[in-house]
């Protein structure tokens, strides 16, 4: 049932939004099973660490070495440098155990969609043997008069791990999936069951569960109450939290309610049992099978294609089970089992990072042609000294740079998309005189009296950061232009553009709650008067002020604009959009900038669809070069292919005593 309902939603997360809840389903099963285990060896005395562990390499290694090493093989043919190198850091993660660790410092607004992550899906191994490293410790230090109240303990525990969930919901959210202590009390439900069953010899239960008709009832409840999660619950809700409490009390209720409970005797299904045997390894290749497909298509293949893909993550789940998994289970010889199979993984962390170390190894034959436009995939540096030391310790917006600072400058402000602008600005400003400035912010513009962000805390800090940036702007008297880039439609409906941006959950821009910014205003309300304020604030003393309408997206990797190195037959180039399409999308945010412009004669407005669009469609390249650095952001080509549009409409005169 847990591997179903992920694989379903791997698929197509609109089948089954809450799909994703198996892998809690999963932590609650195991959680029961291994406590299980440690609560009988402890109380008896046979429990040994390296028994303990012994048993969880011969259960894990085998699978997970022989989908490691294929899916890295694989790579070698499939995927670009940076890419392939990102893999080897995923794999020296999961060979090591901490890539949910990993993967919590890769989250954020710019991070790689996770479809193109072939070893995504290992976090949770990573999860649960975290919990299995401290466990059995924590168990074992406890005193034997407390070993009498380990549920109260596991009770403490619990709640605490739940509550630490609730708290990174509100203030580290990009961190919450992936973080261990958010995921403990999943496991401890399973803990909890139990250590409730052993006190009780297993098949003993207190009160109303003695009743074969009561038992029946609770484990329908629990069906009710899994499969209710599984149709209910979407990604749009912070998780693991709430939206994941009916999904383990579920699965905890079918555990504790019993085999011959009518719920748990619909799950003993043959059918249903088949799959739980190969589940584990269903598991492990049902992902990398789905996002190399999704790669080689550009991320967005056809239903048909995917459910194939799924067909053969069966079929080498099955042979991964019958020839790999039971015989490593069945041998007699323990010992050499267990250093073959640690030996083994050596060797995969050995090779993964071999890949890191030589940067994806980008002089492998079938990438080596697109070294030159891969380069263009690499962003700038968020950061330069010149600019820092403008600020007090961590006072600095998250992008800061300058660029020849002197008596004149141009500054470029807005969100990542001032970034990645700036190149092309600060070397056409250097020609003509003058010095360049960044700041900028992350999904997060300097409007003033607008903010950003999925909780009070990243509303806050992108309050904060809005004023650093205005302020720093309009007191610097070298600065005699601004130039602002954002993104638009994005702000407005909070809504993400094709199969790339399929899971942003970023709500629209809203008011700050300063008297700058009625509250009750609309996102295009508080998006337009933000902006306008904005404009008035930096556009004093009579500096030029241009703003830089959203470039358009492509609603794929800019990766998909060169020739992959393995396609599937018949993918189409999806490095373009419709010119139509891409009206639509930003006829509302356009016609807002529209007004300003109407409204303040002296904001210019840059419209980079000139150089980028054609009457027909909007291009991720131009020949040979690769404009895009990503689906929405322009690449350092790009940047210089816009400067001009700039400078030309700030008409800024040539600054001829810098120049001497």
């Amino acid at each position: 049932m847990a591997v179903l309902s992920v694989l379903v939603n791997h698929v197509n997360s609109s089948l089954l939004s809450g799909g994703f809840l198996g892998v809690d389903i999963f932590f609650v099963i195991s959680g029961y099973l291994i406590s299980l285990i440690i609560f009988r060896e402890q109380d008896a005395g046979t429990f040994r660490f390296s028994s303990f562990y012994a048993r969880r390499i011969k259960r894990l290694f085998p699978a997970l070495a022989t989908v490691l090493v294929l899916v890295i093989g694989f790579a070698a043919f499939a995927l670009f440098a940076e890419e392939f190198e990102q893999l080897g850091r995923h794999s020296v993660a999961a060979v090591l155990f901490f890539l949910n660790l990993r993967l919590m410092g890769e989250a954020g607004y710019f991070d790689v969609t996770a479809d193109a992550k072939p070893l995504l899906h290992l976090w949770s191994l990573s999860v649960e043997e975290q919990f299995y490293l401290l466990w059995p410790v924590l168990l074992l230090a406890t005193t034997k008069g407390f070993q009498q109240r380990r549920g109260a303990l596991i009770f403490v525990l619990f709640f605490a791990s739940f509550a630490f969930a609730l708290y990174l919901a509100k203030t580290r959210l990009d961190a919450l999936y992936f973080h261990p202590f958010a995921r403990f009390w999943e496991l401890l439900a399973g803990a909890l069951i139990a250590w409730w069953h052993h006190r009780r010899n297993l098949s003993a239960t207190p009160l109303l569960l003695d009743s074969p008709s009561f038992r029946n009832v609770l484990s329908l409840f629990g069906l009710v109450a899994v499969f209710g999660s599984f149709v209910v619950v979407d990604s749009s809700s912070p998780h693991p939290g709430p939206s994941a409490i009916f999904a383990v009390v579920g699965a905890a209720i079918l555990i504790a309610s019993g085999r011959m409970a009518w719920g748990n005797r619909v799950l003993a299904l043959k059918p249903l049992v088949m799959i739980g045997l190969i589940s584990y390894p269903l598991y492990l290749w049902h992902w990398p099978i789905l996002s190399f497909i999704r790669i080689m298509e550009s991320g967005a293949p056809h239903f048909w294609t995917l459910a194939a893909g799924v067909g053969i993550a069966f079929i080498f789940s099955a042979i991964t089970y019958l020839y790999i998994e039971l015989p490593v289970r069945r041998s007699a010889s323990n010992r050499l089992v267990i250093k073959v199979l640690v030996g083994g993984m050596a060797a995969i962390l050995l090779i993964s990072l071999l890949v890191v170390d030589l940067k994806g190894v980008p002089e492998r034959p079938i990438v080596r042609y697109v070294q030159v436009a891969e380069a263009q995939l690499k962003r700038e540096p968020r950061q330069d000294d010149s600019c820092m030391s403008r600020f007090v310790k961590d006072g600095a917006p998250v992008y800061c740079r300058q660029y020849l600072p002197g008596e004149k400058m141009v500054a470029v402000i807005g969100d990542s998309h001032a970034h990645v602008l700036f190149p092309g600005v600060a070397a056409l400003a250097s020609k003509q005189g003058y010095g360049t400035l960044l700041l900028a912010n992350s999904g997060c513009p300097p409007f003033d009296g607008a903010v950003l962000g999925r909780n009070e805390v990243e509303k806050e800090s992108c309050r904060k950061s809005i004023e650093t940036i205005l302020k720093n702007t309009e007191t610097d008297k070298r600065v005699v232009a601004v130039v602002i880039a954002s993104r638009g439609p994005q702000y407005l409906d909070g809504k993400g553009f094709g199969a790339v941006e399929a899971h942003y959950n970023y709500p629209p821009i809203s008011a700050s709650g300063t008297t700058t910014s009625p509250s009750d205003l609309s996102p295009e309300a508080v998006f337009s008067h933000g902006l306008a304020t904005t404009v008035e604030r930096v556009g004093r003393d009579g500096r030029q002020v241009a703003y830089v309408l959203q470039v358009p997206e492509l609603g794929v990797s800019a990766r998909d604009c060169l020739s992959r190195p393995l396609t599937l037959p018949g993918r189409d180039k999806n490095c373009e959009v419709d010119y139509a399409v891409f009206k639509t999308r930003m006829r509302s945010y356009r016609e807002l900038i529209a007004g300003l412009q109407a409204a303040n004669s002296a904001l210019a407005v840059v419209d980079p669809a000139q150089v980028l669009c054609d009457g027909s469609k909007c291009y991720g390249n131009n020949g040979t070069e690769l404009l895009y650095a990503d689906d929405n952001h322009l690449s350092v080509l790009g940047s210089h292919r816009i400067a001009p549009l700039i400078f030309e409409a700030l008409r800024l005169p040539l600054n001829v005593h810098a120049l001497k």
